[in-house]
């Protein structure tokens, strides 16, 4: 009996030693250091490595523009991730234009895989026909609100149009209310602003070419315009909002100092975290007003974020199944229980499963005729850089819209001779 015991033992030991032997590391980075994403992505990790014993997988989390720095210098090294965050967009296409990001195509359509998903979250992660990554979040961009400053002020309405958006602001203004807080310190803040006004007041060919490093020219007056209805907002923030920060702004407006924000759906979770109880029984939303330009006024500015494989892995097949897992059902409904976020997986939940908020919100996004790229991760990086910099420039009155496009169409020219 002892005997057989032994050998058993022996025989789990030696198992156990070739699994080790045999296990491959991957290396995943994410952008999300903080005390409430990082242990979501610990546990999703756990659970994956219990279900694939020959794969470890070692995390790293780096925060927002450290990130964007990171990823630049490491692809193409041995440093590289396995699997990493990105956005869709040019930010990712220059890696994959550079050959640095796994095509997955075959993977999503040989096995059935691609039907998971709600397309409209997949389709921005195609790049020249091809699939190279899967969505994390389901995200898009709107006006929120809180109800009781609208009735202090008399705003009896939802704005629907321009026109009703500025009325609002006075009415709100003249009770003594800051119709809108804004903190755009870091200025990925005013591109959602820009993006949105430049998709509705632009064409759709002609922005969607002007994304393009190698054809934008952005020479459409649009772009102008699209500057001149920011300029009638900035009278409606609060005072230095390229001073503050767009998480402390959206502390000011729970805490009731402004009337409405310009937020992410993403950012739906706050409200149950930190805002309080009245501003949690008291707030809604609404998209974008239609501005009657040119643009496609039923779009949503707003894109998924998600993950992609290195095409410098040695692991490919490893990779694809923690891909998978990462952004896939089982993970997606930890995620919405441990984070508050919705992965891009169709019909992941019920209506009675989620909060109203949320379920409204993603109904937005669902509805949306198209989802339009947020405007710095859509730009070639010398382009943002300039465009950003005019952008705070105009918020704080020192340059005016006719200034702010020479100065981008000068770093599309200086871009678009490099191709």
């Amino acid at each position: 009996m002892r005997r057989g015991l032994l050998i058993l033992i022996v025989f789990a030991t030696l198992i156990s030693t070739f699994l080790v032997a045999q296990q491959v590391e991957l290396k995943f980075l994410h952008r999300w250091p903080d005390p409430i994403n990082q242990p979501f992505f610990e546990n999703v990790v756990k659970d994956f490595e219990a279900l694939n014993p020959d794969i470890r997988v070692n995390i790293q989390a780096i925060s927002n523009d450290p990130f964007k720095e990171k990823i630049k210098i490491v692809l193409g090294t041995s440093e590289a991730p396995d699997v990493f965050f990105t956005w869709p967009g040019e930010f990712t296409n220059r890696f994959i234009r550079a050959g640095r990001v796994m095509d997955i195509t075959d993977a999503l359509l040989g096995t059935g895989w691609i039907d998971d998903f709600v397309y409209s979250q997949l389709e921005p992660f195609i790049y020249e026909g091809r699939f190279y990554g899967t969505p994390y979040r389901i995200d898009g961009k709107v006006f929120m609100y809180n109800h009781l400053l609208f009735e202090k002020a008399g705003v009896d309405f939802v704005p629907e149009t321009w026109e009703e958006f500025l009325v609002a602001c006075e009415k709100l203004k003249k009770a003594g209310i800051t119709p809108i807080f804004f903190g755009n310190e870091q200025p990925w803040a005013i591109s959602h602003y820009i993006g949105t006004l430049n998709q509705k007041s632009v064409p759709e060919d002609v922005w969607l070419k002007d994304l393009d490093p190698a054809k934008g020219t952005w020479d459409h007056p649009g772009y102008v315009e699209a500057l001149k209805m920011f300029t009638q907002l900035i009278p409606c923030f609060n005072q230095f909002p390229n001073a503050i920060k767009h998480a402390e702004a959206r502390a000011n407006f729970f805490a009731g100092r402004s009337a409405m924000m310009y937020v992410e759906i993403v950012e739906i979770p706050y409200i149950y975290r930190d805002a309080p109880a009245e501003f949690q029984e008291n707030w809604g939303m609404f998209v974008f007003p239609n501005t009657g330009g040119p643009g496609n006024q039923n779009y949503l500015t707003g894109y998924p974020e998600g993950f992609v494989i290195s095409a410098d892995t040695k692991y490919p097949e490893q990779s694809l199944r923690f891909l998978k897992y990462l952004t896939g059902r089982e993970a997606g409904r930890r995620e919405f229980a441990e984070v508050g976020y919705l992965n891009g997986i169709k019909n992941l939940f019920d209506e009675d499963e989620v909060d109203a908020g949320t379920w409204d919100a993603v109904q937005l996004v669902l509805e949306a005729e198209a989802m339009a790229n947020w405007l710095d991760s859509s730009l070639h990086a010398r382009i943002w850089d300039v465009y950003s910099v005019q952008l705070q420039m105009l918020v704080d009155g020192v340059t005016t819209p006719e200034k702010v496009m020479q100065e981008v169409r000068k770093a599309a020219d200086r871009v678009r001779a490099e191709f």
